[in-house]
């Protein structure tokens, strides 16, 4: 399958750039500009900062960022070659309809889906999914990953993606400290993954989550400090109230809890602490099936649906990190369910670009995103009375018992 993973990014990239240069010829009738995804610059020009030795400021000039730089960090090489070569791009004042640049960050871009298919497949091999529903797998996977990267240009949520399942994947082999670091580097791309870290102490227990978490901590500490330190309002306000645009994304019933910032901003971060109290609690659901890999990864996807369920001002590319997984686990789950979670995974990631009121766009996502995760569910695991604890006081002698879903 590596070939084939191989194969399914460039094809990925080379239609994601395609798409880019030929949709507004084809079907907008327009070839006097070239269809780049619009958060892509943003993230391109506080790779410039970074560049530039401005790491602390990236929160200073109200730029939509509301995660830690790490993907700006990453970027920044390419960013500094993009000026060596004098490529145009979008910047504030300036607007080429055909930015040059876009030749050289847009596959480098579209390339990071391949983290993701990796990963994903990885996971499906882990739980023991076959080759030929690896390879459907695969294509569902680019569907889930483009609206993420080559309508929105995020590919720092599809990394991070990627990251934090091969972070649970080497915890699954006993590699804690390679775990740690997967996570750590996970973070600082996307404060998502926060909601998956109680699994992660869920899995290994408190005592043992220690060295875990402490090299998880390196990378995404070292760059809140060094965005806190020297902008402490700018950084902090940017990172604890994540700012929403109801004006252009959706909004949910949640708004309503959401403080107002501006007459176009709402503060999502008091409305977030919801979804951590969830995933606490999705902590504790991993303590108890911690010898059950696939239920493990299968609250993965939960805990990163749960980001949907309490979203403020929803994006569509949202879901993606709960539909990737689902996907992955539903794979495995046989073929009707799987065709089940694929059908619902599918439906999912279209029904987020409709547009309708608050409760009803809500309804259907909640409804669909719930289908897909019944759907991918593994048998549940349920644990023997006899030997629930062993001799020793510990509970290495727990069995557990697979109850098949008719």
């Amino acid at each position: 399958m590596r070939p084939t993973l191989i194969i399914g990014t460039m094809i990925f990239v080379l239609t994601g750039m395609a798409y880019t240069f030929w949709w507004p010829a084809l079907v907008r009738h327009n070839r006097t500009y070239w269809l780049t995804p619009g958060d892509i610059w943003p993230t391109l020009r506080l790779a410039h900062f970074v560049q530039w030795g401005d790491l602390s400021y990236v929160y200073l000039f109200n730029y939509p960022i509301v995660t830690l730089p790490g993907f700006n960090v990453l970027l920044a090489p390419f960013a500094a070659l993009s000026s060596t070569l004098n490529l145009t791009e979008m910047a504030p004042g300036g607007f080429p309809f055909k930015p040059e640049a876009w030749l050289l960050i847009g596959p480098i871009c579209f390339a990071v889906a391949g983290v993701g298919f990796f990963a994903c497949d990885a996971l499906a091999r882990r739980i023991g999914t076959g080759t030929p529903a690896r390879r459907i797998l695969l294509a569902a996977e680019a569907a889930a990953f483009w609206p993420a990267i080559v309508m929105w240009g995020h590919p720092e949520d599809v990394l991070a993606f990627g990251l934090a399942v091969y972070a649970l994947l080497a915890l699954s082999d006993e590699r804690p400290i390679l775990a740690g670091w997967l996570l750590g580097f996970a973070l600082s791309m996307q404060l998502f993954v926060v909601l998956l870290v109680p699994i992660f102490i869920g899995v290994t227990g408190v005592r043992k989550a220690r060295d875990l978490l402490l090299r998880a901590i390196v990378i995404p500490g070292f760059l809140l400090l060094a965005v806190l330190v020297p902008d402490f309002h700018d950084a902090f306000s940017r990172l604890t109230k994540q700012p929403g645009y109801p004006t252009i994304l959706h909004p949910t019933p949640w708004i309503n809890l959401a403080p107002h910032i501006s007459r176009i901003e709402v503060s999502s971060g008091p409305v977030h602490l919801l979804t951590v109290v969830v995933a606490v609690g999705i902590g504790f659901l991993a303590r108890r099936w911690r010898h059950d890999w696939p239920s493990i990864f299968w609250l993965m996807a939960v805990a990163a649906g749960i980001r949907s369920f309490f979203e403020p001002v929803m994006a569509p590319y949202y879901v993606m990190p709960a539909v990737a997984v689902a996907f992955a686990v539903g794979s495995a789950q046989g073929r009707v369910r799987s065709t089940l979670t694929l059908a619902s995974g599918l439906g999912l990631t279209v029904m987020t670009f409709s547009h309708s009121s608050e409760w009803t766009y809500w309804l259907e996502m909640v409804g669909l995103m719930g289908a897909m995760l019944f759907s991918a569910r593994p048998p549940v695991p349920v644990q023997s009375d006899a030997g629930a604890r062993g001799a020793d006081g510990s509970d290495a002698a727990m069995s557990t018992v697979h109850v098949r879903h008719p």
